[in-house]
């Protein structure tokens, strides 16, 4: 079977069994209370099912388990299947971690040290920023240094995923669009097994919009926010950030600019009003955007408009050919929902 076609696969798989799961996800969820209940802070006003993340991980893993028992995949070579095995079973911990969240509500601390743990961990299987290109003799020095960023943008990431997810279909619909421009670039760079992992996680997590679209019937929660990140984090590190080239260092920046940003902004925010950087308020993208009045819907589009924009950027960067192809209709569309957003404030007001 022609490569293209184990992609497709793994994109319909991940789709369907998404679909498949979630109304089942629901019954359980109902069955043992894991309901998120509305409260000042939040948007939703009726209680919802909070445990999707366990739909898009079985999703996932099903996929992945049916690509493997269908036989071997030819173009994937011993290197690059120890790479989906490292980034899989970093994948596990982590959905494992946001579903113990999800049920007992660990506090930010806690969680903070669970994924320094799993970091360590994961580091020593090979999950790192290679930094072998600085001119260090210490290699003490090296890997230390190694270790605090690879914690810094795996957590970082993953937390910036989750606290992404307080809009209906944001974060499920964001980071549906940073797979796939890490599926291009790694297809591109010959990160195979990287890629092979970025298509089913499209595929599920823009299959979830269906139930989690505005109005939302069911949330991610902390287990799917947690994993997917984490999945987008390790992917664009060890498919991206470790080719040669200063320029890849910068390219996952890029391509999650939106969840990022949002954090740095929010932190720095709460660094100012004498706040710990984990209180939770409504000063995140979504709720300044709502503030201006716009719709939930309009919100949602706008922010995968600036997210499909900023991967854009990432592939003029990396290099691809004919760049205007997907630049100039992002940016262009960007624009439609800029002004939609303002025309939404202007209606506020009068």
């Amino acid at each position: 079977m022609p490569a293209e076609w184990y992609y497709l696969l793994s994109f319909l798989l991940g789709t369907l069994f998404v679909i498949i799961l979630i109304p089942i996800v629901k019954k359980i969820g109902r069955a043992s209370k894991q309901v998120d209940q509305p409260n000042p802070r939040k948007i939703h006003q009726t209680p919802i099912v909070r445990i999707g993340g366990i739909a898009i991980f079985a999703a996932i893993a099903l996929t992945m388990i049916s690509l493997y028992l269908g036989g071997k995949i030819p173009f994937l070579e011993g290197e690059q299947i120890q790479t989906m095995i490292t980034i899989s079973l970093g994948g596990v911990i982590f959905f494992l971690m946001g579903l113990a969240d999800d049920i007992w509500h660990l506090s930010a601390f806690y969680r903070l040290g669970l994924q320094l743990l799993a970091t360590i961990g994961l580091w020593w299987q090979g999950l790192k920023i290679d930094l072998s290109f600085l001119p260090w003799d210490n290699v003490l020095m090296t890997d230390s240094l190694s270790l605090v960023i690879t914690f810094l943008w795996l957590a970082g990431v993953a937390n910036a995923v989750n606290w992404l997810d307080g809009l209906d279909g944001l974060a499920a619909g964001v980071v549906g669009i940073i797979a796939l421009g890490i599926l291009f670039i790694t297809l591109e760079n010959g990160n195979f097994g990287v890629a092979l992992l970025m298509t089913p996680l499209a595929g599920s997590a823009i299959a979830f919009l269906w139930y989690n679209f505005y109005p939302a019937t069911i949330f991610m929660g902390d287990s799917g926010s947690n994993f997917l990140g984490f999945t987008l984090a390790a992917g664009s590190l060890v498919g991206i950030a470790n080719e040669a080239g200063v320029g890849n260092l910068l390219i996952p920046f890029l391509l999650l600019g939106v969840p990022i940003g949002d954090m740095l902004v929010v932190i720095i925010a709460r660094l100012r009003q004498g706040k710990s950087p984990f209180h939770a308020d409504q000063i995140h993208i979504h709720h300044r955007i709502l503030a201006k009045g716009a719709s939930q819907t309009v919100t949602a589009l706008f922010l995968y408009s600036l997210t499909l924009w900023s991967v854009s950027i990432a592939l003029v960067f990396y290099g691809l050919e004919k760049p205007w192809i997907y630049f100039a209709p992002a940016t262009l569309l960007l624009l439609g929902m800029t002004w939609q957003v303002k025309q939404s404030g202007k209606e506020q007001q009068s």
